[in-house]
């Protein structure tokens, strides 16, 4: 296994290498955490030996390598900020550049966990953190799941709203059905006899009057672009990757994602309130 602690100066000179996997380790070294570091060091070095460890101490220079180099994996030590609310402000920053699977080392786990919940829920799906003292044991066998899944980078919503599909290779508009939506893909149904392929580009839009929302550039519609990545093997169901989309689409998109996520979040209340009141009940007609 290859580790270097990348230049700044050199980054920018080295000959792509598309087959090279890198693990981001961002970190500030002081006697302190260097116990701590040099155990995370060892772990990724014992369990991710096809990846090559790229180590920083400075947070721009990590976000400058996420765009250069393939970074697969990002682990945030809490010694880079003495502060999980600026990890996690960071981290929002790295998912900018690249959604790639990011573990925190939390110095304060319930302080980092609430500012996760809030800004960063879109990806819990991926992401992780830990307590210190690491369990050595626990961090490879976290490692090796996060490098291996094939998973979402992202968590997804279930939706059921009528959209508009524009097939841009024939111009071809479709009355589909929007079944789910994240921050990196959606899926949609439809019940035309129509062959779709792999790897062609869609365009949609999202009602944002379902949402209560009204953009003052989009207006009620957001357009959104997708790749075709997945086709059912009925054919009726297709799952895109978002593509070109601009940063003032992704403030639109994750508005209507945290309006979603509460909505999830007062079901879930209520489907519990409704479990306890009949369990009260059960309980009362016993006693009776």
């Amino acid at each position: 296994m290859e580790i270097f602690d990348l230049d700044p100066k050199s980054m920018f000179d080295s000959t792509p290498r598309k087959k090279k996997k890198y693990i981001l380790l961002l970190y500030s070294m002081s006697q302190e955490h260097e116990e701590r570091i040099r155990m995370l060091e060892k772990a990724v070095q014992k369990t991710l030996k096809n990846f090559i460890l790229v180590r920083l101490d400075d947070p721009d220079e990590g976000l400058k390598a996420i765009i250069v180099k393939n970074i697969e994996i990002i682990i945030i030590d809490s010694s880079l900020f003495n502060n999980d609310s600026i990890s996690i402000e960071y981290a929002i920053e790295c998912k900018k550049r690249k959604k790639c699977p990011i573990l925190f080392i939390a110095s304060e786990p319930q302080k980092l966990i609430s500012e996760y919940r809030d800004k960063l829920f879109m990806y819990e799906e991926f992401d992780s953190y830990f307590n210190t003292p690491i369990d050595f044991t626990e961090f490879t066998k976290k490692l090796l799941q996060v490098s291996t899944s094939k998973g979402r980078a992202a968590k997804r919503f279930s939706l059921n709203i009528p959209i508009s599909m524009y097939r841009l290779n024939n111009d071809k508009k479709y009355s589909v059905t929007l079944s789910d939506i994240s921050l990196v893909g959606f899926g949609v149904s439809h019940r035309y006899e129509d062959i779709f392929s792999r790897g062609e580009q869609v365009q949609i839009k999202v009602p944002l009057a379902q949402f209560k929302i009204f953009h003052a550039q989009y207006g009620e519609f957001l357009p959104l672009s997708g790749k075709l990545r997945r086709i059912s093997i009925s054919g009726d169901h297709l799952g895109f990757s978002i593509e070109f989309i601009t940063p003032l689409q992704v403030e639109v998109l994750c508005q209507i994602l945290s309006i979603m996520n509460y909505k999830a979040k007062l079901t879930k209340f209520g489907e519990k309130t409704a479990e306890d009141s009949a369990a009260k009940k059960i309980l009362l007609s016993d006693m009776m």
